[in-house]
């Protein structure tokens, strides 16, 4: 019991701390889970806990399309404007901003008179540098896995039910289970970015996931690739093979730089 009190109180710190999208059935969303794992991360490098952010009246935004949940005064690291979500609702007037997704969402906020430097990249990213592959073991070596996207139903994909790798798990578990693919399929943002991340070619199926491609031209262009392609079915996917590579050290330098240690 006492230990279910104490994991229930520092969810609750650390939610105060940092903002991160959970579905309201209680199921884990990889991309989003992500945000508490890489922050949480990040600050151990300086012996800090998430829980113990000294302000926690304004919160910190990392990973995810959740620009429109933050509040005047919120510290954005790394997140994305949500193309589906109307400019309106976007309540905020000002933002301390160290890092965003991508150009896009950076013009969006400059465009509401927020400064934002050129600091571009999904924190995902940085999901290696604390989790090294070579720990995570070496998966099972398969030329193709595919990942749906959180919301699309499984149904869709009965023809490659064998290639499925669901984003509804925790993001060590994700990626223990999509390492040894030689090639990533994704209607998921983010097993894009995680199987790049991980050095393995990865592909957006776009082919009808309920999403705005917003969010996926972001994060391209925050990669410095501007010219990408997809595909509208697996198998053109896998015609398509992996987009261009890009410079992955040098973001990863890029977002650590930026973190807002001083809040801690």
């Amino acid at each position: 019991m006492l230990d279910v009190l104490l994991h229930a109180w520092t969810e609750r710190a650390e939610r105060r701390a940092l903002y991160w999208w959970r579905p309201r059935d209680g199921r884990i969303n990889m991309g989003d889970q992500l945000s508490q794992v890489i922050v949480s991360r990040v600050l151990a490098l300086r012996d800090r806990r998430l829980a113990a952010k000294r302000n926690t009246r304004r919160r910190l935004l990392a990973i995810g399309s959740v620009l429109h949940f933050a509040a005047s005064g919120d510290t954005v690291w790394g997140s994305g404007v949500n193309g589906k979500v109307a400019a309106d609702l976007h309540r905020f007037d000002d933002l301390d901003v160290r890092a965003v997704r991508g150009p896009l969402t950076a013009r969006f906020l400059r465009e509401r008179g927020i400064a934002v430097p050129e600091v571009f990249g999904d924190p995902g990213l940085l999901m290696p540098l604390f989790f090294p592959a070579a720990l995570l073991g070496p998966g099972q070596p398969r030329p193709l896995a595919i990942v749906p996207h959180f919301n699309e139903p499984l149904e869709k994909y009965r023809e490659h039910a064998a290639l499925l790798v669901a984003p509804d798990c925790p993001p060590v578990t994700f990626m223990r289970r999509l390492l040894g693919a030689r090639l990533v399929v994704s209607s998921s943002l983010h097993g894009l970015v995680l199987a790049e991340a991980y050095g393995i070619p990865a592909v957006y199926l776009d082919w009808g996931n309920g999403e705005d491609r917003f969010k996926y031209d972001d994060y391209y262009a925050g990669t410095g690739r501007v010219r990408w392609h997809s595909g509208g079915s697996v198998d053109e996917c896998v015609a398509l093979g992996g987009n261009a590579g890009f410079d992955l050290a040098a973001i990863q330098a890029g977002l650590l730089a930026a973190f807002p240690h001083e809040l801690w």
